[in-house]
């Protein structure tokens, strides 16, 4: 200790060094006032950033969903009523297959004269028995009749004894049979190419527990899919394609003055069943949905191929939706 005199008195000198005093209460409660709303901001600054993610990724998922179902019913409907050079209807030969319903039975599978058709959705499935394991209401059916596949001239085609082929001679006759291994292009000069026949429509679920579509599916939110039944081996078999389709609508271009241009466009209702054969294109529309709900509410009317309008359902108005329309030539119908 420095002593200094002052005024005649010996006092200490004070060396700088103080006591450090300790936090009130009061301030200790503001410190966590202020803590707790830093860590409340950073915490909802997280979960925002990390719905963003969930939205973003929804959105880009249901994009490509469509692109790929649109992708898969042009490829479907381009190839549509190709015989190999033979007219559908004088395709000869009944090799047998099994059917599904009294509808979709062996000769309907099997029926070459028609290779395109349709079906108007309504409150229950238009082909009883074909669409047992569920269908949407209100969505529309087409079925498309074609022979080919990936063609390799002089390849053998890799197959069971049960497949159904076309046999071909270009220009003069084709005929339908069963055959293990065939080559694409024999000796004869015929050409062989598998027989496809593909049924799509919408089921109300991705993923079945059951037999049918149930309200427990997909994990308590059923998702509607886009399916398609198609020929292997000689049966018809369901095929989950899409996840998130929500609705297909679909209208048929006539061509009546065979200029292989279309003179009208109608629903599947309206077209006869002459006015088939002469359908050079199609106009669809698919409304697809996002998987997950989200906070928006989505109560629009969507107005569809054929003049359909699609309003979401009250329970379903917190998915998001893009509607994909196309307009498809029939091909095997459109050349002059």
């Amino acid at each position: 200790m420095i002593i200094s005199k002052q005024h005649g008195a010996l006092l200490p000198q004070q060396t700088g060094i103080q006591k450090q005093a300790g936090l009130s209460l009061v301030e200790v409660m503001v410190a966590m006032g202020i803590g707790l709303v830093l860590m409340t901001g950073f915490i909802q600054f997280f979960i925002s950033n990390k719905q963003s993610h969930e939205v973003l990724g929804g959105l880009n998922g249901m994009q490509e969903n469509g692109r790929y179902a649109v992708r898969v019913i042009t490829d479907s409907l381009h190839a549509a009523d190709h015989w190999g050079g033979v007219a559908g209807a004088e395709v000869t030969g009944a090799p047998a297959v099994t059917g599904i319903g009294a509808i979709c039975n062996a000769a309907w599978i099997l029926n070459t004269a028609v290779g395109i058709q349709g079906f108007d959705g309504g409150a229950g499935t238009p082909l009883p028995g074909c669409t047992a394991s569920g269908y949407q209401i209100n969505t529309d059916v087409f079925v498309v009749r074609h022979a080919g596949g990936t063609y390799f001239p002089g390849a053998i085609a890799n197959g069971s004894g049960t497949d159904i082929w076309l046999n071909t001679s270009v220009g003069m006759s084709a005929s339908l049979s069963t055959g293990a291994a065939v080559n694409v292009l024999d000796v004869n000069g015929l050409y062989h190419y598998p027989y496809n026949i593909s049924v799509y429509y919408i089921r109300p679920c991705s993923v079945m527990a059951g037999a049918a579509c149930a309200a427990g599916d997909d994990g308590g939110n059923p998702i509607p899919t886009l399916v398609r039944l198609s020929l292997q081996g000689n049966q018809l078999v369901e095929q989950t394609l899409v996840s998130g389709v929500e609705q297909m609508q679909i209208e048929y271009g006539v061509d009546t003055d065979a200029d292989t241009n279309a003179n009208f466009y109608a629903s599947a209702a309206v077209i006869t069943a002459a006015q088939w054969a002469q359908v050079v294109s199609a106009r669809f529309s698919l409304v697809i949905r996002s998987d997950q709900r989200g906070k928006l509410v989505d109560a629009n009317n969507y107005t569809l191929a054929g003049g359909f309008v699609h309003t979401p359902a009250a329970n379903e108005q917190r998915f998001a939706r893009k509607v994909f329309t196309r307009l498809v030539q029939i091909r095997n119908r459109s050349r002059s």
